[in-house]
C-alpha cells in the first residue's frame, strides 16, 4: 500500500511540474567548414610574369608567398587550424578565419604560415555575399556558379602613357571551400605589367601557363608600371571600400 501511494505522489508531482526542453539557439546562417585541421591540398603557380623587378616588389608585397615560389612550382596547402563558427553573426568581422601553411611540394619547406581565406566556410552562399555586402560593392561582381564562388575586382587607373586595368579574380570551391583560382592582372596599353595566376591543382592540369608582351616597348611598360601600380592599388582599395572574404590573401 505504501509502496502504491508513492508512485502516486510522484506520478502526481511530475504531471504538475513544467518540464522544461532546451531550445537551441536560434542561428542566422548555415555556415560551415568543408576541410579539418591537418587536411593537405595541392596548389601550383601557373603563372608569373613581372614587367620588372618593380612591378615584382609590389605583388610580393600583396601575396608574399610568391617571393618562395617559381612559375610551375608545386605547393602543399595544409590547413594548421580553423576558427569557431559563431551561431550568430552580423559583420564581416565575426566571419571564421581558416589558417593555413604552405609547403613546398619536392621538400616539404615551410614558405609561409598561418595563411588566412585560403579556405573558407561552405553552405550559405547568399549570406556571406549578404554580410560582405559583395553585389553592393563598386567594382566587385560576384562569381556564384553551381561549382565555385567568389569575387572578380576590377578598376581602369588613368596613367601618363596610358590608362592601366586593375582585375583580381578569386574563386573558392563550393564543395570544400578551398581557393580554385587566383588571379592578379595589372596590364596598360594590351600589354601585361603583373599577371600571376594561382590555382589548386588536379591531375591532368596544365603547370604552366604562357604569355608575355604583346605590341608596345619595354621602355612605356616601365615608365607606366611603377608610379601606375602604386596608384592602382590605392584607387583600387578606395573603390573596393573593404576587403571581401576574398580579398584577405596573403594576412
Amino acid at each position: 500500500m505504501k509502496s502504491r501511494l508513492l508512485t502516486s505522489v510522484v506520478f502526481l508531482l511530475m504531471i504538475a511540474s513544467p518540464i522544461f526542453i532546451p531550445v537551441l539557439a536560434q542561428s542566422n546562417h548555415s555556415l560551415e567548414w568543408g576541410v579539418d585541421p591537418g587536411e593537405e591540398f595541392t596548389y601550383v603557380l601557373q603563372r608569373a610574369y613581372y614587367a620588372d623587378i618593380n612591378n615584382k616588389a609590389f605583388i610580393v608585397s600583396q601575396l608574399p608567398f610568391l617571393a618562395e615560389l617559381e612559375p610551375g612550382q608545386k605547393i602543399l596547402l595544409e590547413v594548421d587550424h580553423l576558427d569557431s563558427i559563431y551561431t550568430m553573426i552580423n559583420e564581416s568581422s565575426q566571419l571564421p578565419r581558416s589558417y593555413c601553411n604552405l609547403r613546398r611540394s619536392n621538400d616539404s619547406a615551410l614558405i609561409l604560415a598561418n595563411l588566412t581565406s585560403f579556405t573558407i566556410p561552405i553552405g550559405d552562399w547568399d549570406f556571406l555575399d549578404e554580410v560582405e555586402n559583395i553585389t553592393g560593392t563598386e567594382g566587385i561582381s560576384l562569381v556564384d556558379t553551381e561549382d565555385e564562388w567568389g569575387t572578380i575586382g576590377v578598376g581602369v587607373i588613368p596613367g601618363t602613357q596610358g590608362d592601366i586595368n586593375v582585375r583580381v579574380e578569386m574563386r573558392y570551391e563550393k564543395e570544400n571551400g578551398t581557393l580554385s583560382y587566383l588571379r592578379h592582372k595589372y596590364t596598360t596599353l594590351g600589354n601585361d605589367l603583373i599577371d600571376v595566376i594561382f590555382v589548386h591543382w588536379y591531375p591532368g592540369m596544365p603547370t604552366i601557363i604562357g604569355g608575355g608582351l604583346q605590341t608596345t616597348t619595354i621602355m612605356i611598360i616601365t615608365v607606366s608600371g611603377v608610379m601606375g601600380l602604386i596608384i592602382a592599388f590605392i584607387v583600387y582599395r578606395g573603390i573596393k571600400g573593404k576587403k571581401s572574404v576574398a580579398q584577405r590573401l596573403g594576412e
